[in-house]
Order: structure tokens, then sequence, then C-alpha cells
């Protein structure tokens, strides 16, 4: 019996359902909506990231790669209005990855190729509503009122995750629809996760930090847009033995003379622990709140956030880059008792130069405390800056090409003064269309 390596298996079956896709479109009916609306591509990435962390000087932790890879999917139509099937096949190659410079979670551990299946679904569809079953991306996210600012990358605590080559994927089982044009609805049951760095699939309990938990996430949200430019969202995770996470949201933009408008948001998290406590050994219950505002006008805005952490224990976020609005490039600002404030500027250029933006802000974290001891940590101070440049050109093959440079550095006071720390990230990404 020849023996093959798992993410030899996962290539070869990605491979396979992408000729399946272009063979089934080339030889069966074109005009049967299973053929005609099949669809493939490769998402292609490349991403260099260097991070001086200092926070422990004087000892000095560098993480530095730059990897090469991206998404090959295929996808059906739906099958008489109610079947479809997807694959993904995921890849991350390094291209510079020094051996003592690991940890950037741009490949996998040891600087190691990532080579994985990331998908691999059946999805039921009945009118609005559709189940999805097996491996999967998950995008959850309520829409996002039009001209406004992208205030954060998941706008739950589920997600794709994806800030580094690939995104986190899950073995699920998800009923979602809508009712009518303003309710949608998201209920089911996750058994495992594959970590933006690895190739492997491992139980949810486990990945959320309890070591060797086999426990499977059941989880269940709303989102309603009960009024134009308002949306609701509710959200409940749950855990066995590790963690329970309760979600609240709400977004409203304010239209204002001419182009101008005022943008208010906010939110609560309340996460515990569970069961037999096995996160952490002992229970545990936090909570954090965060305001945001914005004002924008033509090609400026203005952004702030407020946010505050309950002292029982920092927030997690391990299925996505979170929800909250003070994630930043290195940190979060939801450590244990800390607050937080953030003021910032983003500018869209295309007037000057088209499909570049760009953005300022710092964000500022103080009274933080070690949640076991109740020690104070040390305050804590980001500043990040960031271009984006989007090309738009019909007909082209580089349309949609996207290249972004962001720079974050931060500032930990200590009692000898500040131990500065930097981190570089510039990637580039190119959608490729085969049907």
């Amino acid at each position: 019996m020849i023996r093959t390596h798992p993410s030899a298996r996962a290539t070869l079956l990605a491979f396979a359902a992408l000729a399946l896709t272009t063979s089934a479109r080339a030889q069966l009916d074109a005009s049967d909506p299973f053929i005609k609306d099949a669809s493939a591509g490769f998402a292609a990435r490349t991403f260099f990231m260097d991070s001086v962390d200092n926070s422990s000087a004087p000892a000095q932790t560098i993480k530095e790669a730059w990897a090469i890879g991206g998404r090959l999917f295929g996808r059906t139509g739906y099958w008489n209005k109610t079947l479809q099937f997807g694959a993904t096949y995921y890849l991350s190659a390094p291209l510079y990855a020094p051996a003592d410079k690991d940890g950037t979670l741009l490949l996998g551990p040891g600087q190691s190729t990532i080579s994985t299946l990331g998908e691999l679904f059946a999805r039921l569809k009945f009118g609005d509503h559709q189940l999805t079953l097996g491996r999967q991306e998950i995008d959850m996210s309520a829409p996002r009122a039009a001209g406004v600012r992208a205030n954060r990358s998941d706008g739950t605590y589920v997600g794709r995750q994806d800030n580094r080559m690939l995104p986190v994927s899950y073995e699920a089982a998800l009923l979602g629809g809508r009712f009518g044009d303003s309710l949608r609805y998201h209920a089911g049951w996750i058994d495992k996760a594959k970590p933006r760095n690895a190739e492997d699939f491992t139980p949810v309990g486990s990945v959320v930090g309890a070591t060797g938990s086999g426990s499977e996430m059941w989880m269940a949200g709303l989102q309603s847009a009960p009024v134009q430019d308002l949306w609701l969202q509710g959200w409940y995770h749950y855990v066995k033995d590790v963690i329970r996470i309760g979600f609240l949201d709400a977004d409203y933009v304010m239209r204002l003379p001419g182009d101008s408008r005022l943008r208010l948001a906010g939110q609560y998290t309340d996460q515990r622990s569970h069961g037999t406590n096995a996160l952490t050994g002992s229970a545990f219950s936090t909570h954090n709140a965060q305001l945001y505002g914005e004002y924008g006008s033509g090609w400026i805005t203005l952004y702030g956030v407020w946010s505050r952490t309950g002292t029982g224990a920092s927030l997690r976020t391990p299925f996505s880059s979170g929800p909250i609005y003070t994630a930043q490039i290195v940190r979060s600002f939801v450590n244990a008792g800390e607050k937080a404030l953030q003021l910032g500027v983003s500018a869209d250029l295309a007037a000057w130069a088209p499909g570049v933006t760009a953005y300022f802000d710092a964000t500022s974290g103080t009274g933080a405390v070690n949640a076991s001891s109740g020690l104070p940590l040390r305050d804590e101070v980001e500043y990040n800056t960031g271009v984006v440049w989007t090309l738009r050109q019909k007909g082209s093959l580089l349309d949609g090409l996207r290249s972004r440079a962001r720079l974050g550095w931060v500032h930990d006071e200590t009692a000898d003064g500040q131990n500065r720390s930097t981190d570089f990230r510039i990637d580039l990404n190119l959608p490729i269309n085969f049907l």
C-alpha cells in the first residue's frame, strides 16, 4: 500500500476538485446553472514581515519571513438550485525564512511550508436558507454601511483572521439565512479549526488554549438592520468545559449634508470559563466594552475608540482578528483591567493617486493588571501607519491587484524609560480567475 503525507493528499484532492469543475463546465450542458455558475481561480499572495520585539529588554526577539503562495479554489454552481460543492487548497512556501527568526505565523512551525486542503464542503440551499457541511472558511460579518471606514477585519468572534498568508478554516456544520431584507440568522457546530500557520485541523477546545481538550463549539447569532444604515448583532459561543462568549454590537451611520457622515458604534463582550475550567484550571470571567466614533467628509475620515476590559482576565480572540475596534498591527489593548483610547485619520487619495488610501493612528493602553496576581502591567502605546494601493483596470490580467505596506511601533513604559518594538509588513495580493 502506498502511503502519502496528508498535505500531499490534500493537494491532490484540491487539484482534482478544480479539474472536475473545469472539465464539467466544458463537457456538460453549459446552460445548466450547476456548470454555468461554476467558478475557479487562484488568490495569489506574497507577504513579508519583520518584527523586532523589545518588550522584555534587554532580551530581544526578532521574527522575520517572506512567503509566497495563496489559495487555489473551485466552486460548482447550484444543482437544481439546491446543491453546491467547493474546495480550496492552501499554500504558503518560504522565499526567505531564517531558522532563528521563526514566529511570524506566515509559515508553519520551524519556517516550514504549509500545504493543505483548507476547504472541502457541500452546501444545501433552500430559498434564502443554506446549510454548509465540511471544511469551510467562515465569514459572518454584518454588512458595512456604504462609504464608511473598514474599522475591523472580522466582525464576530469566529472568522477568517486573514491577516497572514492563509486564513483560519473550520470543520463545521453551519446553518444560515435571512427573513426578509432586515434579519439574518446563523447557527451551527464547529468540531475543529485550522489555525493560520498550520496544516492540520485541531479540536476547538485545544485551539482556544485548553491543552488536550477535544471539545467542540456550538454557536448562534442574529443580525438585524431595522432601519437604513443601522446594524445590530448578537452572538453566543459555547465550548464545553472551556469558555463561553456573549457579544452584542450596534453600528449606526448618520448622513449629513453634502457627502459628510457621522458614525457611532458600540459593543459589549462577556467571556467566562465553563464546567471543569480546562482553559486556565480555575474559574474566570471578564468583559469588554468599546465605543467607536467616526466623522467623514470627502476624502478624509477622523475616528476614535474608547475601550475598557474587566480585571478578571484578558479578552481572548482565538478564531478571528476579533470584532474589537482596538485590534492593531501588534497589540489589541484588551488585557485584564486595561483602558484604551485610540485616535486616527484615514484618507482616500484617489483624486491625486488613483486607488491609494492611507491612514495613521495611535492607541494608548493604561491600567492593565496581571489577572492572576493583580499586579500592574506596563502601560503601552502603539502607533500604526499604512498605505494601500488597489489597481482597478477592467480587462487587465492585473485587475484587482492590491499592495499594502504597514508599520507599527510600540512603546512599553518601564521604570527605566521606554522599550520600543517595531513591526513592518508588506503584502501583495492578486485574484486570478480561471472561470
